[in-house]
């Protein structure tokens, strides 16, 4: 194949995929509304999968959890290596900087983070310790976890219990 004939193969394929991804518009002489079903499809599919993946962040998220999710699909494709868990992990980091990251959720997270460490490409598993934490803000705890080859993985919850006031009672209140 000529060079020009393959750059111009690949430009096309590249529009057409971004089209499917939902991240541009129908390249010409394609039906729009059948590219439309397919990624409507492929979006469903791509979901269902992240859900499969983390069950504790879909429940935990409840029925927010479609328009959350296609809020973020529309910004970010899925990561090359790691598959559905990777593109939760993304998803959880987007929930956690909108302020929207349920507390079971982070405790998912966590153990995500816990075996595998993340790459701009994606999730790659962890050969050596790990040693990760985060606080959950609804329950005030903390929540500490270490993993050690051969030695497995060990959690902890602490309680961040705020300080109360001390209330002085006069002789008037009793």
């Amino acid at each position: 194949m000529q060079p020009e004939r393959r750059t111009n193969l690949m430009e096309k394929q590249a529009e057409l995929v971004r089209a499917l991804a939902g991240l541009g518009p129908a390249p010409a002489h394609f039906d729009a509304a059948r590219l439309q079903a397919t990624e409507a499809a492929l979006a469903r599919k791509r979901r269902r999968a992240l859900a499969r993946a983390w069950p504790k962040l879909t429940t935990a998220l409840g029925s927010r959890f479609r328009e959350l999710f296609r809020a973020f699909a529309a910004t970010a494709t899925m990561p090359p290596l790691g598959g559905p868990l990777a593109d939760g992990r993304a998803f959880a980091r987007w929930l956690s900087k909108s302020q929207e990251m349920p507390d079971a959720a982070r405790v998912e997270a966590l153990a995500v983070d816990l075996r595998y460490r993340s790459t701009p490409q994606g999730l790659v598993p962890r050969r050596g310790a790990a040693l990760r934490a985060t606080l959950l803000h609804r329950s005030r705890r903390l929540v500490v976890a270490v993993r050690m080859p051969w030695l497995g993985e060990h959690w902890l919850s602490i309680p961040v219990g705020y300080a109360r006031p001390l209330i002085a009672v006069s002789a008037k209140d009793k």
